[in-house]
């Protein structure tokens, strides 16, 4: 090995190396890269900050997202009673949410949420809610929970395109907002429960609380939410990404607009909750079904 007779050529030295092994993280991630798997990715603020001041900052990024998340049906749904006006907060927030994601400390502020595309895990995930979600209904009319019946006048031709279209980007918009907050954020931007059992109950128990304009009716609507938000934070866990909660999550909303386009479907009592119940449960259980990312334990 040859050695370097001058210190100040091998201070020289390592400080050029060092600025190269720099450039080359600098492209590869944020300002403080980490490894995690095969891939770089811009990293929480955790990593140069101390633990009080990031809960501080992960804290305050929290309030502001959940706030965000709940004002389009607080102030446009239920102050105002203008559904334009929610349905544009509700836009609104994916651009809050990038700009809180930068306040983070990621270049990409939907890293902060584990939004890096995965294409694979979206379409497997939407493919097995849209399958599920229309099979628990035909369960819940079997065995009396559920009751439906065509609707008087459907939509046919080009109004029931333009309508189903319009489902699409009216489940798709919320769906991804609230993963956002009851999942993405938990995941990536604020671990506290790591990423994996302890992550998905967590993240379960926020998914209940995401709905605080539901919460007054009672237990029952609690354990339905609590069931699904396992599933879906279980998808998370799983494929490493949010694009496998969104998938679920937006397939359950998305089945629910297209059947309610044809047909007229109503529960029994609490047998609807009751149903969402299992579905939610054996959602869980499917998402062994989904691509599974290296070192996940879910």
């Amino acid at each position: 090995m040859r050695m370097l007779d001058s210190p100040s050529l091998g201070v020289a030295v390592t400080r050029g190396a060092i600025r190269r092994d720099s450039r080359k993280l600098a492209v590869r991630g944020g300002r403080f890269p980490r490894y995690e798997g095969a891939s770089f990715m811009s990293p929480a603020p955790s990593e140069s900050s101390s633990p009080p001041r990031v809960a501080l900052h992960c804290a305050l990024a929290f309030v502001v997202l959940y706030a965000c998340y709940e004002a389009p049906e607080g102030i446009g749904g239920r102050l105002l009673g203008n559904a334009v006006v929610a349905a544009v907060m509700m836009t609104l927030f994916h651009a809050v949410a990038w700009g809180v994601g930068r306040w983070l400390g990621y270049r990409n502020g939907f890293h902060a949420y584990a939004l890096e595309w995965r294409g694979s895990a979206l379409a497997r995930a939407l493919a097995v809610m849209l399958v599920l979600k229309p099979l628990s209904v035909l369960v819940g009319v079997a065995v009396g929970v559920m009751r439906v019946q065509p609707l008087e006048k459907p939509l046919m031709g080009t109004a029931l395109l333009v309508a189903a279209l319009g489902i699409v980007v009216s489940t798709f918009v919320p769906s991804v907002a609230e993963d956002i907050v009851a999942r993405g954020f938990w995941y990536r931007a604020w671990p506290v429960a790591g990423q994996g059992v302890g992550y998905v109950a967590l993240s379960a128990g926020v998914f209940v609380l995401t709905h605080v304009y539901r919460l007054g009716n009672g237990p029952l609507e609690w354990l339905m939410l609590f069931c699904t938000g396992l599933a879906y934070a279980a998808a998370v866990a799983r494929t490493g990404s949010l694009w496998g909660a969104v998938g679920l999550h937006w397939g359950w909303n998305l089945a629910n607009g297209l059947l309610d386009l044809q047909l007229d479907v109503n529960a029994v009592g609490q047998g609807g909750r009751v149903l969402s119940t299992v579905t939610g449960l054996v959602a869980l259980g499917l998402v062994v079904l989904l691509p599974k990312r290296r070192g996940s334990t879910v």
